[in-house]
């Protein structure tokens, strides 16, 4: 009959070969006869990671912490399932824990880095994409922007409780956020999105100026004139002073007139 060292001799060589589930097997046989041992638990603890089932993998890691707190590896482990299931805060802790009893340990140095750059990356809440997406815009990184606004638009459109209920602060903010990410796709010329993101953003603020305006630009490019020459009248009724509406709409009566 095998030994538990054995066993995980077995273990590392079919995690060594990416054959994970049979290495799991493996560990989960040493661990049944050394149930004491905390190295099982974060070798197994490896294996379920590699296999992408993060939810084993801290299961184990917490395991081996309880085993022995002092085990740094454990403490690792726990850190790397956390980050993987995008718990940055959680894994953060972990390993500056595991930091705090192996101050040289560079993996466990390298995944705070890495946890603390991803709470940094991770916006707080709508606003703050929205002000990513400006920043991004404003440099000119119009794919990056469209990344953040859509972040933004997901977070304010989550039901809660199965529910989306809107103040009329929140829907204005949502549909700036339709009208941002319209411009972004209006700069990479993908005016179809255009159109979806400024009738998104109409059925949330119908007198929005920009998004009438937008749409109607997308509609001309698109030699769509009889919706463009609408958009950019509305657009104008909303705010007669604008000279970028009454130019399209003096375009597009002009390619009408040709056409015809």
């Amino acid at each position: 009959m095998a030994t538990a060292q054995e066993w995980r001799e077995r273990g590392n060589a079919f995690h060594t070969r990416k054959e994970h589930a049979r290495a799991v097997e493996c560990y989960t046989s040493a661990i049944a006869l050394d149930p004491s041992s905390a190295a099982l638990r974060t070798n197994r603890a490896a294996a379920h990671h590699a296999s992408r089932d993060f939810a084993a993998a801290l299961d184990d890691a917490r395991a081996s912490i309880a085993l022995d707190p002092s085990w740094a590896k454990g403490h690792y482990r726990a850190g790397a399932a956390l980050a993987a299931m995008d718990r940055h805060d959680e894994a953060a802790l972990a390993f500056r824990a595991g930091l705090t009893l192996d101050p040289s340990n560079q993996m466990l140095a390298q995944g705070l880095a890495a946890a603390e750059k991803a709470i940094a990356d991770t916006p707080v809440d709508a606003t703050d994409c929205k002000a990513r997406g400006n920043e991004a815009y404003a440099e000119g990184g119009y794919e990056e922007a469209v990344g953040w606004y859509t972040k933004g638009i997901a977070m304010m459109t989550k039901p809660t409780n199965g529910i989306c209920i809107y103040s009329n602060d929140k829907v204005e903010s949502l549909a700036t956020l339709y009208v941002n990410r319209a411009e972004c796709h209006r700069q990479l010329v993908d005016m179809r999105r255009v159109v979806e993101d400024c009738e998104s953003a109409l059925q949330l603020a119908p007198r929005s100026f920009k998004a009438h305006l937008r749409r109607a630009l997308a509609m001309e490019y698109l030699e769509k004139y009889d919706e463009a020459a609408a958009g950019f009248k509305a657009a104008m009724a909303i705010d007669p002073s604008g000279t970028v509406a009454s130019e399209g709409l003096r375009r597009v009566a002009a390619y009408k007139e040709v056409d015809g």
